[in-house]
């Protein structure tokens, strides 16, 4: 009896033996169809590594640093790595010139708007237009001025919009207030910003501060060009700021700087620490700067769209950047256009713009609440002046030719001499033009 038992508890544990390995194998074999479900390429290839070189330091630079891990985390495919540039759309083209020089080039580069015709003419771009062509993609959402941007003479899109920017006017409220100004009805006009600035000098206070050094001589050519005046001839065979609106353009300066004595004679590191410190009533100068004053004052700022003389349009260029692939190997250049794709897109430029200050490129990022909208009409008013003047937006000059890149200092230097009065306003202009033409020819 004891080895009937025996022989029966041996077929049991036999069967049983038999059938966990049957379930043992159907989970391997589970596990294994799984994994080939997968796809085993996906899970083992390497990312494609790809640099993006950017002029965004401090917290716009975390701005960037955020844009990139979003895009890291969303895919395995492609890694980018941010590399940080310093000196301005200046600094990032002398950069791209030693790069190229050792075959070291980044697949994703910035460049200022001012730098179009120049990265199209002298560095190995693959124009996005391919990729735009090859997937059919709609572009209706960008805003089409800012799309403009990005052509090269020949129509062709080379670049998308990254960063874009217009000169909006900053002020004090409370400065307003105690000057006996409406802080809820800034100045709209030059004459008018003129004599506000006079009321709101007093003291170590000072009224107003025009942002002149700024990269590309971009302030310069808003007030010529909303003077009615232009930086260059139509032929692009000399420029046209030695025109009476570009003389005019600079007088101004001079007369806040010299005759009114409303504008101090500082660089816009100083022109920000004064004004977020109370001593500088308005501050003309790049949407960019808004998260940074707003951050470091503890007053209520209020913006304004650009000034008019009241009888031209107002022409405020588009600042900031356009984002290029750069030629590399077919994959990677399609990693870099995947890349270019996210930090284009409706959520890719809300980051931006929310992150930095500027300009989101697509009207869906202005419109929707999750994105921007409520943040711009409820949040931070103050965030929207710029797209009220989006229309107004004019091409942020190029000057023609190889040399083309060394006429913002001309125009600089001699606005500088102007302003201390080592010239007179039409001696500065004048000077600069005869220089700048030698440069074009």
């Amino acid at each position: 009896m004891k080895r009937m038992l025996l022989l029966v508890l041996i077929i049991v544990l036999s069967f049983s033996s038999l059938a966990a390995c049957s379930n043992s194998a159907s989970e391997t074999s589970a596990k294994k169809e799984s994994t080939n479900a997968a796809s085993p390429e996906t899970s083992t290839k390497k990312p494609v590594e790809i640099q993006f070189l950017h002029i965004h330091g401090g917290s716009q630079g975390e701005a960037v640093k955020r844009l990139v891990e979003e895009f890291n985390k969303k895919q395995d495919a492609v890694h980018v790595t941010p590399v940080y540039v310093e000196g301005s759309y200046e600094g990032i083209l002398e950069k791209l010139q030693a790069l190229a020089a050792t075959k070291q080039l980044p697949e994703v580069t910035q460049a200022g708007f001012s730098y179009t015709n120049y990265m199209v003419a002298n560095m190995p771009l693959v124009p996005v237009q391919k990729f735009i062509d090859e997937e059919k993609m709609d572009l209706s959402d960008f805003f089409p001025k800012m799309l403009e941007l990005g052509k090269g003479m020949d129509g062709k899109i080379y670049g998308l919009p990254y960063a874009v920017s217009t000169p909006v006017v900053y002020y004090n409220k409370q400065m307003f207030k105690e000057a006996g100004l409406d802080p809820e009805n800034p100045p709209k006009t030059f004459d008018e910003l003129r004599e506000a600035a006079k009321k709101l000098t007093k003291g170590d206070r000072m009224g107003v501060y025009f942002n002149y050094g700024i990269t590309g001589n971009w302030m310069f050519q808003a007030m010529t060009e909303t003077l009615g005046g232009h930086m260059v001839a139509n032929d692009q065979k000399s420029v046209a700021f030695d025109q009476e609106p570009g003389i005019k353009a600079l007088q101004y300066w001079v007369d806040l700087v010299n005759t009114d004595k409303t504008m101090p004679l500082i660089d816009d590191k100083q022109a920000t620490q004064s004004f977020t410190s109370g001593k500088l009533g308005i501050y003309v100068n790049t949407t960019a700067s808004l998260r940074g004053l707003q951050k470091d004052s503890k007053f209520d700022i209020g913006t304004a769209a650009f000034p008019v003389d009241g009888v031209h349009p107002r022409m405020v260029p588009a600042g900031g950047n356009n984002v290029f692939v750069i030629k590399s190997t077919p994959e990677k250049e399609k990693a870099a256009w995947e890349f270019i794709k996210f930090a284009t897109s409706p959520e890719g430029t809300a980051i931006t713009a929310e992150g930095m200050g500027y300009m989101a490129s697509r009207k869906s990022a202005v419109e929707r609440d999750d994105l921007l909208g409520k943040y711009l009409k409820q949040e931070n008013p103050a965030a929207y002046t710029t797209y009220r003047q989006v229309d107004d937006m004019v091409q942020w000059n190029n000057f023609p030719g190889k040399g083309g890149t060394r006429i913002f200092k001309i125009v600089q230097d001699n606005i500088q001499a102007a302003l201390t009065k080592q010239k007179t306003a039409e001696q500065a202009v004048k000077d600069a033009a005869a220089e700048a033409n030698q440069l074009i020819k």
